[in-house]
């Protein structure tokens, strides 16, 4: 089992050079049990992680954090990931928004912090940009020195709602292209580890007269695509003891198609409680390929002040 925990470790470690790094462990609960398809339904400070342009749609104070128990099948080691997110509305200026995740093992450890600008522009048209700071570090091996690197990077993107496309219904559209200049986040700065640009289109149906939301994304990694969908049903909503209350579920499905060298899917599953202006979210991830590690527990808390 301690072969299986070394080998683990190094794919994941080297999988995200090739396939994106710095990748979204669990950066909220609730677009994790949507299959990740959130670039177009965007309506959370977590938006900033997934589409930029989707905070104009916040125009109070809200914040978000989510913890993630990763792979409990993996022994010797806690991996845990920690995501934060937060947007501030500044009226006809636009919103600003910020983020951090923190993925830490027993030999490894990865940062991001983001700074995010986004406005509307024309009747539910937005654009926005994201600045990101990008950081990794390992454990040194024995006899050796430890390795480090710190670098930075870009997200732009739009997003774009159709008031009433059926009876009290919206559709959303997004675009996000995700880490725009390419860096190169191998420590000896070698072109192999260039992290892939990505780009991404997403579709979201929200019904507000049957109090449902169905997602899907479209995203291009290099010679990679791969497909994201995602459905929320609201199955309660009540006064509870004078309080406003709602409970929510959702399943969600992503794959990556076109590419025969790495295959990889997984089923998602959660719910959310929403009590007034707190809201709860849970996600279960079931990697398909990966066995013998466990499904990840993912979870949010978010609070929009309302001021």
């Amino acid at each position: 089992m301690r072969l299986f925990y070394y080998l683990f470790l190094i794919l994941l470690i080297v999988t995200p050079v090739k396939a994106g790094g710095f990748d979204d462990l669990g950066n909220s609960a609730r677009a994790v049990s949507l299959g990740g398809a959130y670039i177009a339904v965007a309506d959370a400070p977590y938006a900033v992680f997934y589409n930029p342009a989707g905070i104009h749609r916040l125009k109070t104070l809200n914040l978000s954090t989510t913890y993630s128990n990763l792979y409990p099948g993996v022994v010797d080691d806690n991996l845990n990931y920690f995501a934060f997110s937060g947007v501030i509305p500044m009226s006809f200026l636009g919103e600003l928004g910020v983020g951090a995740t923190f993925l830490n093992s027993n030999n490894w450890q990865e940062n991001m912090l983001i700074g995010t600008y986004a406005r509307e522009i024309y009747k539910s048209f937005a654009v926005g940009g994201s600045f990101k700071l990008l950081r990794w570090a390992s454990e040194p091996a024995p006899g050796e020195e430890g390795l480090s690197y710190i670098g930075f990077t870009f997200d732009a993107g739009a997003h774009y709602t159709i008031s009433n496309v059926l009876e009290q219904s919206d559709l959303r559209i997004g675009f996000a292209a995700r880490n725009i200049t390419q860096p190169s986040i191998a420590n000896n700065g070698s072109s192999d580890g260039n992290l892939p640009m990505e780009l991404g289109v997403g579709l979201a149906f929200v019904s507000h007269l049957y109090n449902y939301l169905i997602a899907v994304d479209a995203v291009r990694v290099e010679d990679t695509y791969m497909i994201k969908t995602g459905a929320e049903f609201t199955g309660l909503r009540e006064n509870v003891f004078g309080y406003r209350t709602a409970f929510l579920i959702r399943a969600g499905y992503d794959r990556i198609v076109g590419n025969s060298l790495f295959k990889q899917s997984g089923i998602n599953g959660g719910f959310g409680l929403n009590v007034e202006n707190l809201s709860i979210d849970y996600a279960y991830v079931f990697p398909l390929e990966l066995e013998q590690v466990g499904g990840s527990h993912k979870l949010s808390l978010s609070y929009n002040f309302n001021l």
